[in-house]
């Protein structure tokens, strides 16, 4: 092949690769491969396809080969550096950028590439400050803006993200990323966004999720109708889209519109060619909506349509662990158990839990741990080891040790005021279909993203009494799951009011989305703690879940006091006394170690 061909197979195949047409792409540069195997535009075009391809372990190989032909081109250097972050290499991709920008310290966007990379792949908390200043420095690259508005709402720094997203707009006014960010921004300060995500739909109206996030807004302003339309329109485009049939199924459920939440699930089941994920979604949420029962004829009927499919296997198995009947369905438990597959085995471990089966437990939460699953299985193997070694049990609860409580009243301006502040952005009229409380209301999004001068002093309060809760821990063990972490705050998972009314309680549960689990008092019923034993409302830790049959006293009780915050790890099982009438508002949040 001479050079002339060669250039013209090239072009062909970059304007294919261009167009998507992967096949084509590799078809015409086949030959040249094979003409010319260690020429560098040939190496570079080929880790392009392969990357194109899925294949970014293969494309890094390739650009390794043209970089020892070219060491020192910095665009070279950068899309290697890119290309080893596709492969799950970040470490060297941070190194690979660094030696781009040594060699051109003007290639803004692999120093935004850096920042960004540094920022969601290590955790990197300067690398937020770095891209700050680079959009500082490059005001007219507006790709460094975008990526800055993203990082700023990621780290909770809501009115940071709305100026830089503002700055994109003020230059471009219909940037679709920029208005997607402004909008979700907007619904992160509590503030009206419905208006925002209008704009931001107008701008890209194929974006599905935008568009349920619209819904989502529309509701949080007591405009749960439009919401619901809004989805409707989703789902008659797309009848299959789970998110969109999950946030309705919420929305009905939560703005008590009279309107069946389950009805885009059914519509959707009874056509053709329905996926099973939207029978898995269907049957669980049925059994958080009607019982355990209703999920168990959901399967009955995948099972008819589908076949004995693993996906049915697993809809079964997750039914019969809430089953009144849990005991008699070990068949649907053993057909799963053979996958070694983690959400299969925490299937198998609730199921073990609820039948005392210890030693099984044990034996099967010991794999799930050392795999790391912590966050998931260390409930179940606190239960298992409190059944059957309890010696290991208090050398992983430390007889209580690990809890905490700190008063944060004195921190705070005025707790009546912040109580106030929270009761004005309950607006739903029921509990969130999937959550633990009963007899109540939750609020949605990340309560610390808001922008309310109340929010703002109660977050200030709670990273000071968190600091200090870290500080008088036991010292850091490194064969303990929970006490060889670090002890530092990297990023708050969740936060929330929790709003209960008469007779509302928790049953018991935990979170896996953290490694710090919290309930801070705000305001408190005059019923606390009346009752036979004097603990209606307390908070009890430690104590398993009613359903599992068990008698086994709490860790702790706390009592509640306007102000109270108390900590805990995220993995401890925890839930609440009813009381029998008035008012219990509390803040929650996850806050991650690790």
């Amino acid at each position: 092949m001479d050079a002339a061909a060669a250039q013209r197979a090239l072009q062909a195949a970059q304007q294919a690769l261009q167009r998507g047409h992967l096949a084509e792409a590799k078809a015409f540069l086949a030959p040249v491969r094979k003409a010319m195997p260690r020429e560098k535009a040939v190496l570079y075009l080929s880790s392009r396809l392969a990357r194109a391809e899925g294949d970014a372990r293969g494309a890094a190989k390739l650009l390794e080969k043209a970089l020892r032909l070219s060491p020192r081109e910095a665009p070279l250097w950068a899309e290697y550096a890119s290309t080893l972050d596709d492969a799950g290499r970040p470490d060297e991709a941070v190194k690979a950028y660094d030696r781009a920008l040594q060699l051109e310290p003007r290639l803004v966007d692999a120093a935004v590439d850096r920042a960004v990379l540094q920022a969601q792949k290590l955790d990197r908390a300067a690398a937020l400050e770095d891209l700050r200043q680079i959009a500082r420095d490059n005001p007219a690259h507006l790709r460094g803006w975008r990526n800055l508005a993203m990082l700023e709402r990621d780290a909770l720094e809501t009115e940071r993200a709305i100026a830089a997203s503002e700055h994109v707009l003020a230059a471009t006014p219909g940037d679709p990323s920029a208005l997607r960010i402004r909008a979700l921004a907007q619904f992160d300060t509590g503030e009206p966004s419905a208006a925002h995500f209008a704009r931001a739909s107008a701008a890209d109206p194929g974006n599905a999720v935008l568009a349920i996030k619209h819904a989502a807004a529309l509701h949080a302003e007591r405009r749960s109708a439009e919401g619901d339309r809004l989805l409707g329109e989703v789902i008659a485009a797309q009848p299959f889209r789970l998110d969109a049939l999950r946030t309705r199924a919420q929305l009905r459920w939560e703005a008590a519109t009279g309107e069946d939440p389950m009805e885009g699930f059914e519509q959707a089941v009874a056509r053709p060619g329905c996926p099973p994920q939207v029978w898995a979604e269907y049957a669980r949420l049925a059994e958080r909506h009607s019982g355990a029962q209703a999920a168990l004829a959901i399967v009955d009927r995948a099972r008819t349509a589908l076949g004995d499919t693993r996906e049915v296997a697993f809809m079964a198995a997750q039914a019969a662990c809430e089953a009144e009947d849990f005991a008699e369905r070990e068949h649907d438990i053993a057909a799963v158990a053979s996958w070694q597959d983690p959400r299969a085995d925490m299937l198998r471990a609730r199921w073990l839990a609820r039948m005392h089966r210890w030693d099984e437990l044990a034996k099967l939460g010991k794999r799930l741990l050392r795999a790391g699953y912590a966050r998931d299985v260390l409930p179940y193997l606190s239960l298992a080891w409190r059944g059957s070694d309890p010696d290991r049990w208090h050398w992983l609860e430390r007889d209580g040790e690990l809890i905490g409580t700190a008063d944060i009243a004195s921190r705070i301006k005025d707790v009546d005021a912040l109580a106030e502040h929270l009761r004005s952005i309950h607006t739903s009229q029921r509990q969130p279909l999937e959550q633990s409380l009963r007899g109540g209301t939750q609020t949605d999004g990340m309560l610390f993203a808001r922008t309310a001068p109340e929010i703002a002093e109660l977050k200030a309060a709670v990273v000071d009494a968190v600091s200090e809760y870290l500080a008088a821990l036991p010292p850091r063990d490194a064969a303990h799951p929970w006490l060889s972490l670090p002890r530092e705050v990297r990023r708050f998972t969740g936060a929330w009011s929790v709003r209960l009314q008469d007779a509302g309680f928790h049953v018991a549960h935990f979170h896996n989305l953290g490694d710090i689990s919290s309930a801070c008092y705000l305001a408190l019923p005059d019923t606390l703690g009346a009752g036979e034993a004097g603990q209606d409302g307390w908070l009890a830790l430690g104590e398993p879940p009613r359903e599992f049959g068990l008698d086994w006293a709490p860790l702790r009780l706390i009592e509640p006091a306007k102000g109270r915050l108390a900590l805990f790890p995220s993995w401890t099982w925890h839930g609440t006394r009813p009381f029998s009438a008035g008012e219990r508002l509390t803040v929650a949040f996850d806050a991650a170690l690790r």
